[in-house]
């Protein structure tokens, strides 16, 4: 199995079939900014600083547009069309027979479809997919929806010159359902720039929390996958052990009115604040004195780097991604999944014992700078692009 480490140790020349940069879309049709969206973003600064000269290739406008704009990263704008967005393969396709473009990189299955169109019509180019998700959004469809969409899934993967996974979990899982030969699969871990302490707001005042109470921080979506209710349930736990522990759950979604009902009927109004979504999650993560993701599954985990990167202990479930981020003991805790007492074990762990939550914060940030960086993550994907690029020129 090929991952970035192997990628990284041999890294190939900065240059494209022409002995320039390669030149890159990253294409999304997302008009929000959320993990996927992020990762674009870092990457293509990365990929920049690699001598790559890159696009990102989305709506406009929208969050990911203006952010790549202002920091100086060109925009191809590609409004959200349907299943088959032929307004978006004719841009692509010209783009890529003009030569203006060598590689388009895809990160959803809709985007995958396009760039694999405009690569054929073309006649030129390559086209790379990463997976972002253990389960994608194919899977949910049924009755002829399904049968087409299995067609087109099929199609796009036999146009795809390679695949990158974020993790070994979601590697395991493509290969699980033969989306693509393992031999065409590497595993590049997400990798994140390095937060700027400076810039993050104290939030304690703010949230009511004395600046001496033990805090525990969630950044999440409020979804079922996330588990939050678990977290809800483990800090009573806490709660009763240690009074003047406080819990902060950041984030939005589907079930902030179940989460706040079961906040209001465990008694734990004044414990447990939902803070809704935060432009600031970053001053919040660096406010705690433990950071916890309870997820049912998840792919990767992004807002682990987060937290490492500014020295924080994380508690997450031993699912997925956190597996590969988070060494159990030294730098953070991993416990059962949907296991209030588990859960409640560790937070009190580290919440009584502040000078092993820093030294694992202290591995944490470690190990973030040793294997989570963007510019590793930039490294390690140009050198898949170069693979597809002398492949496409053999």
């Amino acid at each position: 199995m090929e991952t970035a480490t192997d990628l990284l140790e041999t890294p190939p020349a900065n240059t494209g079939p022409s002995g320039r940069g390669p030149r890159v879309a990253l294409f999304t049709d997302s008009d929000v900014f959320a993990g996927t969206e992020r990762h674009i973003f870092d990457l293509a600064r990365g990929l920049r600083d690699c001598g790559v000269q890159v696009r990102v290739a989305c709506p406009a406008p929208s969050p990911l547009a203006e952010r790549s704009e202002a920091a100086g990263v060109p925009v191809i704008a590609i409004q959200k069309g349907g299943m088959i967005d032929f307004r978006a393969v004719g841009k692509l396709r010209a783009l890529l027979a003009s030569g203006e473009l060598d590689l388009v990189h895809a990160h959803n299955g809709r985007t995958a479809l396009s760039s694999a169109l405009a690569t054929a019509l073309a006649g030129a180019g390559s086209c790379i997919l990463t997976q972002h998700f253990l389960e994608p959004g194919r899977l949910t469809r049924g009755g002829v929806q399904r049968v087409l969409s299995t067609a087109a899934h099929g199609w796009t993967g036999s146009r795809m010159s390679r695949f990158i996974a974020i993790s070994q979990a979601v590697r395991d899982a493509m290969i699980a359902r033969k989306d693509a030969p393992p031999d065409k699969i590497t595993v590049v871990p997400n990798g994140i720039a390095t937060p700027e302490r400076a810039s993050l707001v104290q939030v304690r005042a703010e949230l009511g929390v004395d600046s001496n109470a033990p805090l525990v921080v969630c950044v999440a979506r409020l979804e079922p996958e996330k588990d939050v209710p678990t977290l809800i349930a483990a800090m009573s736990r806490v709660a009763a052990a240690n009074p003047a522990a406080r819990c902060v759950v950041v984030g939005e979604g589907s079930q902030h009115p179940a989460l706040a009902r079961q906040i209001l009927e465990a008694g734990l109004t004044g414990v447990v604040t939902l803070a809704g979504f935060r432009q600031d999650s970053l001053s919040f993560i660096n406010a705690a004195d433990v950071f916890v993701l309870p997820s049912l599954a998840e792919p990767f985990g992004l807002v682990l780097l987060e937290a490492m990167a500014l020295g924080k202990p994380v508690i997450s479930t031993a699912v997925g991604g956190p597996l590969e981020i988070v060494v159990h003991e030294k730098t953070g805790l991993l416990v059962p999944a949907s296991a209030p007492d588990a859960l409640a074990a560790a937070i009190l762990r580290l919440l009584g014992a502040p000078s092993e939550g820093a030294a694992m914060g202290r591995e944490g940030l470690r190990r973030f700078e040793e294997c989570f960086t963007c510019a590793r993550m930039a490294r390690a994907i140009l050198s898949v692009y170069q693979q597809a690029l002398a492949a496409a020129h053999l």
